[in-house]
């Protein structure tokens, strides 16, 4: 279970009930149990029905889109693109309280998505990746293999990686920023891999970068206490507008959920272009787990359903970048032809 989850059971069951004091606990333990019960109807419909909700929900196999930044100008900038992403990336083939994607990460970046959302535990002075408590079976060395491997067969296209440190760090002798640092420059399995395909911004300069800066790059989203902002871009810049509104207590408030994300996006297609929008499409709560959220569950209508047929509707400029769990090949489909000149069609198979 994750540390957001967590939080979120916490806040449900400390919430302040208006009545009698002699009333409370029966009324906490009332509201207590239809949580656990609207858990268990998750665990069995929404495993059966997730995956049949259609093509804005499910797997990412179906479609390639290795190429699609390749016809893109040089000179657009990141920010004034339509990019496809993933929450908690790596997020896969684990408890489904943690499980937010079914694609791993090659198939992800096959499929198009350009931006990924990597949780590291500082442990014993390596990072290891986690959502929340869960460990996902991989670490830091896994992904800046896999993401270069991708590079290296597509030299102009981009990967944005937002790095933030997750769960508790246990066993190290260096900072979070430190051992960060052994790995882009030090340590002998990934500092290549680094030097030929790392961006990292000039002068302090945190102002989101052409494409001709960043081909056959990723760049870091650093969400983490360090030293200046020299590995990538800081998540917490001016130059970020972020949307990130998890908290979904129930399937009832999916709806408000969507909303939300529907302003921000509404917001970056009419904004500054300098501007990064990150939207996330992802949520969670004691009553409503990730693919819930993302693929409806019951006769709710999950956040990528919404997502799809809104944005297939609209003759947007840009989305920015939009995040999701279990994205499917709609979506992402859609999300990528809101770039003015990518050439989509082409690189899509059944």
């Amino acid at each position: 279970m994750s540390d957001t989850h967590h939080r979120l059971v916490s806040a449900a069951g400390t919430a302040t009930v208006r009545s009698r004091p002699s009333r409370r606990p029966a009324r906490h333990a009332a509201r207590a149990a239809v949580a656990a019960l609207f858990a268990v109807l998750l665990v069995f419909v929404s495993g059966n029905t997730a995956w049949a909700s259609g093509r804005h929900s499910e797997g990412l196999g179906a479609i390639s889109h290795p190429d699609w930044m390749a016809a893109l100008p040089d000179t657009a900038r990141l920010a004034d693109l339509s990019i496809p992403g993933t929450h908690d990336t790596m997020a896969r083939d684990v408890t489904f309280v943690a499980e937010t994607q079914k694609s791993p990460l090659p198939e992800q970046l096959n499929a198009g998505i350009r931006a990924l959302d990597i949780r590291a535990r500082h442990f014993k002075d390596h990072f290891t990746i986690h959502h929340g408590v869960v460990y996902l079976n991989a670490n830091f060395t896994d992904v800046l293999r896999q993401t270069t491997d991708f590079l290296k067969a597509h030299p102009r296209e981009a990967v944005l990686m937002r790095l933030k440190q997750e769960h508790t760090p246990e066993g190290n002798t260096r900072s979070f920023a430190q051992t960060l640092r052994w790995y882009l420059e030090q340590n002998p399995e990934t500092a290549p891999l680094a030097r030929d395909h790392l961006w990292r911004p000039t002068d302090g300069n945190q102002q989101a970068p052409t494409l001709g800066e960043v081909r056959g790059k990723f760049v870091i989203l650093q969400e983490f206490d360090g030293e200046g902002t020299d590995f990538g871009l800081s998540y917490y810049s001016p130059a970020l507008n972020i949307q990130d509104a998890y908290d979904v207590p129930t399937m009832f408030h999916i709806k408000g959920k969507w909303d939300k994300a529907r302003g921000h996006l509404e917001e970056a297609a009419g904004s500054n272009p300098q501007t990064l929008y990150v939207t996330f499409l992802s949520g969670v709560g004691p009553g409503a787990y990730p693919h819930a959220v993302a693929a409806g569950a019951l006769w709710f209508t999950g956040v990528n359903h919404y997502a799809l047929h809104w944005l297939e509707s609209r003759d947007m400029r840009r989305t920015g970048v939009v995040m999701m769990d279990y994205p499917g090949p709609d979506l992402v489909t859609t999300v990528l032809r809101h770039n003015e000149h990518a050439d989509v069609a082409q690189d899509t198979h059944a």
